[in-house]
């Protein structure tokens, strides 16, 4: 079965102390979901797994080097952003140095723009709503760190099955998994790192392995339980061609089952992407999105989806009713 190969594949490239770390997350996940649903004092219209950030190869067990699949984290920072406002709960699995939600307007400032800012007798509106914000919203974040690729497989494997099937509540709750993290397509297996710093001095040769494709994988378990309630995987594809990124997001949906992949050109992909439909919506056409002025695509992103999920939600209960009958 290809999830214990995948099990297998992790448990063999983390040392016994990382795998007891990590574990740990599991009940942390059900305590947060479950206390932002029952609570009496806060709405939650849906649960969002984000992943978000780079993913980094160690070339040593106690690392001083390491490969790195940048990303700032901005899209997912920003995804999280707009679906707490609207009363998303999120679990944020971030790589641990990139773009956190609300704080990110501050690490955009220059050194100057942020002494001034804290020199200034009031704070600029744009501080004080990202303030605001975060000290109204906050608490719908959990927030989840990684740093390597096997640590970033490891946990969103654990937390895509924690939150479909051991999350009792969560079975009339809509729920997205947007994977936005740029994971690496190669690694170094553990039992071949070297243990202590490489030396230097003679150049260096490096043989790396593939990664192994844990989507399809994942795609299995969160739709799994998906009977009455949306359940959508959303990815992500970045190309510098424009022939390419069309024909690998038409494969992506057919491949891993997605409901939504999200295509760009890394020449503008700030400011224009192509949606792609699957799942249920595999007729309708690929949605062409250009950033609002004053607003994120990200934002824009997350109105699309929500509406979706909202119309799906609707005729799923119609279904579901006239079954009943």
């Amino acid at each position: 079965m290809m999830a214990d190969k995948i099990s297998q594949f992790l448990t063999a490239n983390m040392t016994e102390a990382t795998q007891i770390s990590l574990k740990e997350w599991g009940p942390k996940v059900i305590s947060f979901v479950q206390r932002i649903i029952q609570s009496q004092e806060k709405q939650c219209n849906g649960v969002a797994l984000v992943t978000s950030g780079g993913t980094v190869v160690p070339l040593e067990v106690h690392a001083v080097r390491y490969l790195t699949n940048f990303s700032s984290g901005g899209r997912g920072a920003n995804f999280v952003e707009s679906l707490v406002q609207r009363k998303w709960a999120c679990v944020f699995l971030h790589h641990k140095d990139s773009e956190q939600p609300f704080r990110c307007h501050i690490n955009r400032m220059s050194t100057k723009q942020l002494f001034a800012e804290l020199a200034a007798p009031s704070r600029s509106p744009t501080l004080t709503a990202a303030m605001e914000a975060y000290e109204k919203y906050n608490d719908y974040i959990l927030y989840i760190p990684y740093h390597t690729v096997i640590e970033y497989m490891y946990l969103l494997q654990l937390l895509t099955v924690t939150l479909s099937r051991q999350v009792e509540c969560l079975q009339s709750v809509p729920m997205m998994l947007i994977a936005a993290a740029a994971v690496s397509d190669y690694f170094i297996p553990l039992e071949r790192m070297s243990k202590n710093k490489i030396s230097g001095g003679n150049g260096l040769t490096l043989q790396l392995d593939n990664v192994p494709k844990v989507l399809a994988t994942i795609s299995e378990e969160w739709h799994g339980s998906a009977v009455d309630i949306p359940r959508y995987l959303i990815t992500f594809k970045l190309e510098t061609e424009e022939t390419a990124m069309k024909t690998k997001a038409v494969h992506n949906l057919n491949q891993y089952d997605c409901d939504v992949v999200v295509a760009n050109m890394l020449q503008n992909y700030r400011e224009k992407v192509l949606v792609y439909w699957g799942g249920r919506h595999r007729e309708k056409e690929p949605m062409p999105l250009v950033k609002p002025q004053n607003s994120t695509m990200e934002t824009l992103l997350t109105n699309v989806f929500l509406q979706q999920i909202e119309i799906d939600m609707h005729e799923m209960a119609e279904k579901k009713q006239e079954k009943d009958c």
